[in-house]
């Protein structure tokens, strides 16, 4: 049964979208050529030695990978655990995870896949830092260091902040971050509207299998199109 709960979250959602909708995209280039950014191809936004660089992906997004046959780059989201396998790290996502009573762990959306080092699965290795999907590269990697939060305009930590924009790349910057504040808005409250609870699950439930004794970990993630299993094959 939908939540009265829910139901507030799903109508906040919408209420924010409308006002959305009415953001100006000439206001908001202009705002970002007051804080003038230009891309120093440094590559640490795609490192995870330099922080958190998980790429959240929005329905869009997954859309544009699965059009270039990119499937295997759409990953559950999972928490940022440095410096661990991941075969190592199940113990950790139970801890921040709902597990059920099927050993399942459940998540909410997906991911940009990352190699075993924790950078991104498509960050050239070889000095230069190109990007190998950059026409297909995810909106928060096109937006980035600026989101948009309750309607305002924010930034992440990035060198690149300060430095000279031009008019022309400061407006596509603006319609980028407009298309994936509203898509994110219309992603969440699909989510909440489709979200169907589990029987029998808690957080932090201990899964009656180990790591050990499996040769895969089932996920299930929640997202704008309601819930579907992701299996993941251990390495032992």
């Amino acid at each position: 049964m939908f939540s009265d709960y829910r139901q507030r979250l799903v109508n906040e959602l919408k209420e924010e979208l409308e006002a959305a909708e009415n953001i100006s995209c000439e206001y908001l280039a202009s705002q970002i050529r007051s804080i003038g950014f230009t891309c120093s191809m440094c590559g640490k936004c795609c490192r995870r030695s330099c922080g958190d660089n998980r790429v959240f992906l929005t329905s869009s997004d997954i859309r544009s990978l699965q059009e270039c046959s990119l499937d295997d780059a759409v990953f559950p989201m999972l928490p940022d655990i440095q410096d661990v396998p991941f075969e190592d790290a199940l113990h950790e996502y139970a801890q921040e995870l709902e597990v059920d009573s099927q050993g399942r762990y459940h998540t909410f959306g997906w991911m940009l896949k990352r190699k075993v080092n924790g950078n991104c699965s498509f960050i050239g290795e070889d000095g230069s830092n190109r990007c190998g999907i950059y026409d297909r590269r995810p909106m928060l990697c096109g937006t980035y260091p600026f989101y948009i939060k309750c309607g305002k305009l924010l930034t992440s930590e990035c060198e690149g902040l300060g430095k000279p924009i031009s008019d022309e790349d400061a407006v596509l910057l603006a319609e980028g971050l407009l298309g994936r504040y509203v898509t994110e808005l219309k992603d969440t409250a699909l989510l909440y509207e489709k979200f169907e609870a589990n029987e029998g699950s808690s957080p932090n439930m201990n899964s009656s299998k180990s790591s050990f004794d499996v040769d895969e970990v089932l996920f299930v993630v929640h997202d704008h199109n309601g819930n579907s299993e992701f299996v993941i094959k251990l390495h032992k």
